[in-house]
């Protein structure tokens, strides 16, 4: 009977520790609380890319409006995609029912548009809606297009603007006599690499942050294809590579470095938290960005939607933008004649010095054609041969600074140090082929890898350090392993207690 009673216990354990595997692995793939539609009123689901700040300032405001509390609208449901393709699974899923599109930047909206997942509003058919919002949202500002049209019918339209530049910790620059850069190209010189374990640069890998995305496009656009390349690799040789722009950011603001690539807002943030950070528009160097919003394609809740839309774009809505720890800034500038919008003096100043700044002459639809090579290209070649780069770049300066080799070698090599390894014609077709081909992707990271290393390479050969006396040229060098799960040990335990049970049974039995 005992060994009856210890048997069934442990299976006991193990059957419960089994269901409680089977549900923690369910509540992880899917935390979408089911509603029942006869007790609860409409849901709005929104796919974005707007962090939980963003999304609970809103919901908070929104659903306590009049309208919304009328039309019954009680949940806003917020999906969060990173990728093209994790919002082209949203979009294009109509069970999914995703009724609106917001946060992301014009090239993901312009890439979704161009695979037709965004909804046109037709003048006619929604003359309410086209009006409220074609009459909200400016044509342009500063130069950067505020709305995207179809024909007559409108597809996006901008709901906050931003420009990008770079926060600087003025702490960290007098700690190492740095001069305050004004332009991207300083940031691309001798003079911000500081040795090989302090790094004077944040920047954001390209596949994680879209605003830094946006800043390496700028300086393509800006420098041409082939000098962009050469000054963001050398950039990239003077900074820490970070897995977003929060970490970004949050490096400058603690002194980890010197200067973060960051968007406006960013750098106001940062001062907030560490008032040695200021936020730098590079003159005549940046661009005014329109943040779209826009109905998906399988729209379930239309009327509702609209409700939204128009809400997000009225003064209220605008100047919930202008919130504390939110701090962007509006599309609209009614916003700042609202009794709350007026009290944001310091945001009102940096909305017209950014509408004052003449930026680059940027073409929104080259950027969204080489959008994936430019992400991809900039991951392989600096992010995953970082540790190579910082090498080649750290030889080659410190040879300089100790006048091993002059000025015209120097300038020679630094010149060859980013090269790209296609032409710009090249990467508008591969862009494509990323998009739809995962076999082509692959074996393209693979070649770009390989192209970096051995420019790198030849570079050190040239400066007596050749590669085979560091690191091997050929490994990845930043990727990260995923973390175990912390219920990876539920299987081994659950093996574990039933060899017990039969030890225990066998033993009882000899006995």
């Amino acid at each position: 009977m005992k060994i009856k009673r210890i048997a069934i216990l442990v299976l006991l354990l193990v059957t419960l520790t089994a269901g409680s595997t089977m549900f923690l692995s369910t509540a992880e793939q899917d935390s979408t609380i089911v509603s029942n539609p006869e007790l609860d009123g409409v849901t709005l689901t929104i796919v974005t890319r707007h962090d939980v700040t963003i999304t609970d300032e809103f919901t908070n405001r929104f659903l306590a409006t009049p309208e919304a509390i009328a039309a019954d609208i009680d949940v806003l449901d917020f999906r969060y995609a990173t990728t093209d393709d994790g919002w082209k699974k949203y979009l294009e899923d109509p069970a999914k029912s995703v009724d609106i599109a917001w946060g992301g930047g014009p090239a993901l909206f312009n890439t979704m548009e161009n695979w037709g997942l965004l909804y046109h509003i037709d003048p006619v058919a929604d003359a309410a809606l086209f009006t409220i919002i074609n009459d909200s949202v400016p044509m342009e500002l500063a130069g950067a297009g505020m709305k995207k049209y179809a024909g007559e019918d409108l597809v996006w339209a901008a709901n906050a603007i931003s420009s990008f530049g770079f926060t600087v910790n003025h702490d960290f620059l007098d700690l190492y006599g740095l001069p305050i850069p004004t332009t991207w190209e300083e940031l691309a010189t001798p003079t911000y690499y500081i040795s090989d374990s302090v790094k004077a640069i944040s920047m954001g890998d390209p596949p994680l942050t879209t605003s830094n995305t946006r800043i390496y496009q700028i300086i393509l656009q800006a420098f041409g294809w082939d000098e962009g390349w050469k000054i963001i690799t050398r950039m990239g040789a003077n900074a820490g590579i970070y897995p977003g722009s929060g970490d970004t950011r949050g490096a400058v603001v603690s002194g980890e470095v010197g200067i973060a690539m960051t968007i406006d807002f960013y750098g106001t943030i940062a001062n907030r938290e560490n008032p040695a950070c200021e936020y730098i528009i590079p003159e005549g160097q940046s661009i005014v960005n329109g943040d779209p919003i826009a109905m998906g394609i399988h729209v379930d809740d239309y009327d509702e939607a609209a409700i939204f839309l128009e809400y997000v774009t009225s003064p209220a809505g605008q100047t919930a933008w202008m919130t504390e720890g939110l701090d962007r800034l509006p599309v609209n500038d009614s916003a700042f004649y609202t009794p709350e919008g007026s009290t944001y003096t310091e945001l009102w100043a940096l909305y017209n010095e950014t509408l004052a700044n003449k930026g680059i002459d940027f073409d929104e639809e080259l950027s969204t054609n080489n959008l994936d090579t430019t992400i991809y290209y900039f991951h392989n070649t600096i992010t995953q041969k970082h540790n190579l780069l910082r090498r080649t770049w750290g030889t080659l300066v410190t040879q300089y600074r100790d006048l091993t080799i002059n000025a015209t070698q120097f300038l020679d090599l630094s010149n060859q140090l980013g090269v790209p390894g296609m032409t710009q014609n090249q990467s508008l077709d591969w862009n494509t082929q990323y998009q739809t081909d995962a076999i082509f992707a692959a074996d393209k990271d693979a070649e770009w890898r390989e192209y970096a290393a051995d420019q790198y390479c030849d570079i050190l050969e040239v400066l007596g350090d050749p590669c085979s006396s560091g690191p091997d040229p050929t490994e990845t060098e930043t990727e990260t392993e995923t973390d175990p799960s912390p219920f990876g040990f539920i299987p081994a335990l659950m093996a574990s207690l039933i060899i017990a049970t039969v030890t225990l049974i066998y033993k009882r039995k000899k006995r």
